[in-house]
């Protein structure tokens, strides 16, 4: 009984098999970034940099004062504002308006928590080494 068996191709194969482009996805994330995002960005930044002056030139020991609120400013009350604000915006333009409170109970609290991973470094350089007039570049890159 010499029956032989078909190779099946490896998971990882398929697994590597890139998803198709989400055009309107990625034109919600733009459009969201341009009209609400960017802006907000621009003068919550103004903002820090005049409530919580850091010396030009000083040491981060001089500094950390102001440097430490605003990393924390940036993670209690922006990112929370960006979080909801972002799921009300993609989920209106997806006509999902509706699953907009579950959502938040669901996804904003651990959304947050893995963001932080990353933005509380990326703001760390942010308000420790780049000028004030290039911050929404940096944090937007």
């Amino acid at each position: 009984g010499g029956r032989k068996k078909k190779k099946e191709a490896p998971a990882a194969a398929a697994a590597a098999t890139p998803a198709p482009h989400d055009l309107p996805r990625t034109v919600r994330q733009c459009a969201y970034n341009f009209v609400f995002y960017g802006p907000l960005q621009h003068f919550w930044y103004a903002a820090l940099a005049v409530k919580f002056p850091m010396a030009a030139g000083a040491s981060l020991a001089a500094n950390f004062s102001p440097f430490a609120i605003k990393v924390f400013l940036n993670q209690a009350v922006l990112g929370p504002v960006v979080v909801s604000t972002f799921f009300a915006w993609s989920m209106a333009l997806q006509g999902q308006a509706r699953a907009y409170f579950p959502k938040m109970r669901r996804d904003a609290y651990p959304t947050l928590q893995r963001g932080w991973i990353f933005w509380i470094p990326a703001a760390s350089v942010n308000f420790a080494v780049v000028p004030v007039q290039c911050q929404v570049l940096y944090m937007s890159c």
